[in-house]
């Protein structure tokens, strides 16, 4: 943390007009008045969700700029990628959330680029559909060029897989149907997507697939393969040398189709269908698109009518693949009883050092978290960072609330949502295990398996704690073995009910 003084905080803040005066005056005050230490008044102002540790960061760091564009406040950044930054927004005209979508700083001065980002934007905003991610807005703030979505709450399916590996067959056809239904709603308005890849499916909290980034690709053309190796625009190469490679315009639907092939293969087999290299001459080679392995040598006890599918999107030449949508969708919906067909893949070693082979039985890689949803209940961003990485790692869809006061409205509002609530008292002190305790007092919430983790240093929270056969606590230091042994627990408990 900076050495700076609340009150100079308290002036960055004011100026950069992320939070109101009267609002940072009650802080400091709560925090202990003007001669408060910092991090004391920085305490307060994160569990109150006054600013977020995004925010903070670039403030005690004197960054005077990014915090809006336009209406809409930048919470933190969610992600980024070649051609623009995503952040997690609120518009401060409604308070609702979405996700700002900015141009990278290089583009800004390419007026074609810019030009090509706003028409682009604007043609998407007219879809309305479930597995589309919705576009509200396009417009520009200060020479900065930016579109503004629906807010998924999940992740995007590349981390998805990162963390999975792979997909059972039930789930991974209803992502590939997903998928689908979201394409053919855009082709029958008049749009591919151009860039299909596993970073532009979003997988919602309810694990709904939902497409964004339609026609982004498109932004840059260069005209030869050196320039294309040697553009700025990497997610254009795989789309170009497969259009090169097999002599079809820039928006063959065949082109798409092929994509959704190779991301229901790489789900399935966890192994992305097309040579993974990062020279960029190299991914415009044809062998690489002609001479895909078959899926079954990675993974055995998939139904011929998948192999199929999958056959049929990746076909070399369009004329054998696919038309449009509508057999993908009526193929994927003939596929039998797939929630009951166990796959068998070849066991690897884990990034974290243990061997898959310890979580296979019967040839199927367990993962006790798969098609569970976690709510946990934490003001910091390690703790954040931590659990959704280990728990992530075991099939849990993890999602995060800063303030213990709107997890419990959050669990109220959404009965059904969340297999277990996980609340640490770390920053939240009291907060959390009050709201803990108000689980028993509402019948939404009273069997809904929840855990308490307490800080040694607050170890007198641990006699306040209402516990119960479905809410346990757990004491720090906790090791992620302990955590995932207790979820299983309270989570089975629920199951017996």
């Amino acid at each position: 943390m900076s050495d700076i003084s609340p009150q100079k905080l308290v002036r960055r803040c004011t100026e950069a007009g992320v939070v109101e005066v009267p609002q940072l005056d009650a802080a400091l005050n709560e925090a202990g008045g003007a001669d408060t230490e910092l991090s004391k008044f920085t305490s307060v102002l994160l569990r109150k969700e006054l600013i977020t540790n995004w925010q903070l960061e670039r403030l005690v760091t004197n960054k005077r700029d990014g915090y809006f564009y336009g209406k809409y406040k930048i919470l933190y950044l969610v992600g980024t990628g070649t051609f623009a930054r995503v952040y997690r927004a609120v518009n401060t005209e409604n308070n609702r959330v979405c996700a700002v979508k900015v141009l990278r700083m290089r583009y800004s001065d390419d007026l074609g680029a810019t030009e090509q980002f706003m028409r682009e934007a604007r043609m998407v905003m007219p879809l309305k559909h479930p597995n589309i991610v919705r576009v509200h807005d396009v417009d520009s703030w200060r020479g900065r060029y930016y579109m503004v979505m629906d807010f998924i709450e999940g992740q995007n399916l590349r981390d998805f897989m990162k963390l999975r590996k792979h997909v059972e067959l039930n789930e991974a056809i209803k992502l590939t149907n997903d998928i689908c239904q979201g394409l053919n709603f855009a082709l029958q308005n008049g749009m591919t997507h151009r860039d299909l890849k596993l970073s532009n499916v979003l997988i919602s909290s309810k694990g709904r697939a939902e497409l964004a980034d339609f026609g982004l690709a498109s932004m840059i053309n260069p005209k030869d393969d050196k320039e294309f190796a040697n553009a700025p625009n990497p997610r254009s190469i795989d789309y170009a040398g497969l259009e090169r490679a097999t002599n079809v315009p820039r928006n063959d639907v065949r082109s798409d189709i092929f994509f959704v092939g190779c991301m229901l293969y790489h789900m399935l087999s966890g192994r992305p269908p097309l040579a993974e290299t990062r020279d960029r001459m190299q991914r415009l080679h044809v062998e690489r698109y002609r001479d895909i392995p078959p899926v079954g040598k990675f993974v055995k006890g998939l139904p011929h009518a998948v192999i199929n599918i999958i056959n049929k999107c990746l076909a070399f030449d369009p004329a054998m693949r696919y038309p449009n949508y509508d057999p993908i969708i009526a193929d994927l919906a003939a596929v039998k009883d797939a929630d009951a067909i166990l796959l068998q893949r070849i066991a690897e070693t884990t990034e974290d050092g243990e061997s898959a082979a310890d979580n296979v039985r019967g040839g199927v890689i367990q993962q006790e978290g798969e098609n569970k949803t976690i709510l946990v209940v934490d003001s910091r961003q390690t703790m954040q960072n931590l659990l959704r990485v280990q728990l992530g790692k075991r099939g849990y869809r993890v999602l995060f609330v800063s303030n213990a006061e709107r997890a419990i409205q959050r669990l109220k509002d959404s009965p059904g949502e969340f297999d277990c609530a996980v609340f640490c008292t770390g920053e939240l002190g009291e907060s959390a295990i009050n709201v803990f305790n108000q689980l028993d007092d509402d019948h939404v919430t009273s069997k809904l398996p929840a855990l308490i983790i307490v800080e040694k240093h607050q170890a007198s929270f641990a006699s306040q704690a209402r516990l119960s056969d479905l809410h346990s606590l757990l004491h720090q230091p906790v090791k992620v073995r302990e955590l995932r042994a207790a979820l299983v627990k309270v989570i089975g408990r629920r199951d017996q009910l």
